[in-house]
């Protein structure tokens, strides 16, 4: 079949699939230097993936890019928000201790910070009014301490933290952890696994490789005995949704087995961090089915850029142009190669 000529390049050189990819390989590249002019960064191009949200445009190319940058962020997010209950990870939640009172009808105790386990009662005998000083005593390591405040409210010596008594009587104050910022912390990671869903629904059209990463994404992150036992389940639509009050009930009820299933070795949540770091490590071609640009980088790119190592316009446009050049026969006379190096340089 012949192809007519376009340009000075002849109809056998597009026959060549190699120089077809070349020249599209190029015109997708002045696309994207056209792109970055009019958003007035012309010097520097720092990923190909850096349009944020669906575009509008009818392009392929826009929506692809919208798609691939908004995809990293959500995965970005699923797992930042899945390592928050990895119990074995850094700054998760299950290791964010704070002081309880087992009995807040006679102090209230609120944490600021806390280094290590604390354990003590207190004793309350009576509260402060306008005439009297409150009078409470402190046990803690088998030693007794009786104190007196003009005030209710009290900045504990012995932790960091601010008492407020309520009413006569004896509390114990523990260490524990706060199950609000746990149950925050799973709506967190509920809401970003649907986003991320939402996101691959959407961008399904754009290549069969999305068709894969839905399906590696919707495979069950535990079977719903084991997710029912900590409030989550899953919808009619395959969205996560959770049940607060469950959730609340299993850490007051067996919290050590709750934090297990939630993010233990192979808990719920890191097996949703695994599936996210496992996706942002692919390649942009295995993610979409097809190839963009020739990249095999992963979806973070490689040195900011999804082009490779330099995120230069100039070195990586002009590369482009003498690979598509060398493999014609009319080399420097190509009008396309020629007209798209003044484009640049104008």
């Amino acid at each position: 079949m012949s192809i007519s000529a376009l340009g000075g390049v002849s109809s056998f050189d597009f026959y060549n699939s190699s120089s077809i990819q070349s020249m599209y390989d190029l015109m997708r590249y002045q696309y994207s230097i056209n792109s970055s002019l009019a958003s007035r960064n012309a010097s520097r191009v720092s990923s190909y993936l850096g349009t944020q949200g669906l575009s509008t445009s009818t392009s392929g190319v826009d929506n692809t890019t919208a798609f691939l940058s908004l995809y990293k962020s959500d995965l970005t997010g699923m797992e930042k928000a899945a390592d928050r209950l990895s119990y074995y990870k850094p700054g998760n939640v299950f290791s964010e201790f704070t002081l309880g009172s087992s009995d807040e009808g006679v102090a209230e105790i609120s944490t600021k910070s806390l280094s290590r386990a604390k354990e003590f009662t207190v004793d309350v005998q009576n509260l402060a009014t306008d005439t009297e000083p409150a009078r409470y005593s402190i046990t803690e390591n088998g030693k007794t301490t009786q104190y007196t405040s003009k005030s209710n409210t009290i900045s504990l010596s012995n932790a960091d933290a601010t008492m407020t008594l309520k009413g006569t009587g004896t509390t114990s104050i523990y260490t524990g952890v706060d199950e609000d910022n746990i149950v925050s912390a799973m709506k967190d990671m509920v809401k970003k696994y649907n986003d991320t869903m939402e996101t691959l629904s959407v961008g399904k059209s754009l290549g069969s490789g999305v068709y894969s990463q839905i399906s590696d994404m919707s495979k069950k992150i535990s079977n719903g005995t084991v997710l029912s036992m900590v409030g989550l389940s899953y919808d009619k639509n395959g969205n996560l949704s959770l049940d607060e009050a469950r959730l609340k009930s299993a850490l007051e009820n067996d919290y050590d087995t709750t934090r297990e299933i939630i993010g233990g070795q192979y808990g719920i949540a890191t097996n949703l961090s695994q599936k996210a770091d496992e996706a942002l490590s692919k390649s942009v071609t295995s993610i979409m089915g097809r190839s963009l640009l020739g990249n095999e980088t992963g979806l973070l790119g490689s040195g900011g850029s999804i082009f490779g190592q330099s995120a230069d316009l100039g070195q990586d446009y002009l590369n482009l142009m003498f690979d598509y050049s060398k493999k014609t026969p009319y080399a420097y006379n190509n009008l396309y190669a020629v007209g798209s190096m003044l484009n640049l340089l104008g």
